[in-house]
Parts: structure tokens; sequence; C-alpha cells
């Protein structure tokens, strides 16, 4: 069960998020997008167990990113500190890819 929630959550959350972090911000520096792709590794495990005690959150989160009424970086810099830290500079006003 454990290997098909995980298949679900690849799919329908690990894999917008993806794509939706690319689209908003792809001409970000390269040490940002690898800080982006290590969070997005990293929190993968974190959205899985999220899943497994909270089904509910995690179709919400899923919702939220397809429909766009929750930036996908959000949702990413919710799962670890890391990914808070990631996001954040991602937002600094002279970074290079400041939202």
């Amino acid at each position: 069960m454990q290997d098909f929630l995980a298949i679900l959550i690849s799919f329908f959350l690990i894999e917008p998020l993806e794509s939706a972090m690319a689209d908003r911000f792809g001409n970000a520096s390269r040490e940002n997008v690898a800080a982006i792709a290590v969070c997005i590794r990293d929190a993968t495990p974190v959205f899985i167990q999220q899943a497994s005690n909270d089904p509910w959150k995690a179709a919400t989160n899923v919702m939220e990113i397809w429909t766009g009424m929750t930036p996908p970086e959000e949702i990413l810099a919710s799962a670890t500190s890391g990914c808070a830290d990631a996001v954040g500079a991602l937002r600094v006003p002279n970074g290079d890819a400041g939202v």
C-alpha cells in the first residue's frame, strides 16, 4: 500500500510541483535550482508520510497546485525547513528569480 501511495503522490503532487517550480523560476541561478531540486527530493518522503497520515491534506495540496489556488512554492516551503530556506532564496527581491 505504501508503494502505491508513493506512486500516486509522485504522479499527482511531486511531478506537478516540479513542473510548476520550473515554470515559475526557470531563470533562477544554478545554485537556486539545485537547492530546489534537493528540496523536492527531500520533501517527497515527507509528502508521502503526510498522505499516509492525512489523505485529505494530500488531496488538498494536489488540488491547490493543480487549480493555482496556492503557489507551489508555498506548499514546498511547508514540507521541510530546508525547503523553506531554498524557496526563501528564490524570493529575495534582488535575487535571480525573485517573485
